[in-house]
């Protein structure tokens, strides 16, 4: 006989799962940005939403540059 799978209702795949998104301005108002908010301003487009992995991906990104 075939083995059922114990499944929880209501859960949800950790692939179908979605971190929520913030706009530019509640990521600028957050306490985790407090200390570069000049950085997060510059990086981050009007009108779009991020989640904040975006987030921290680019500002990395934009503080492991190459200084020219």
């Amino acid at each position: 006989m075939a083995k059922r799978k114990n499944v929880v209702s209501g859960s949800v795949p950790e692939c179908d799962r979605q971190e929520p998104g913030y706009t530019r301005g509640q990521i600028l108002a957050s306490a985790r940005y407090r200390n570069r908010k000049d950085l997060v301003s510059a990086l981050l487009e009007e009108g779009r939403t991020y989640t904040m992995e975006e987030v921290d991906r680019q500002v990395n990104r934009f503080m492991k540059g190459e200084v020219k």
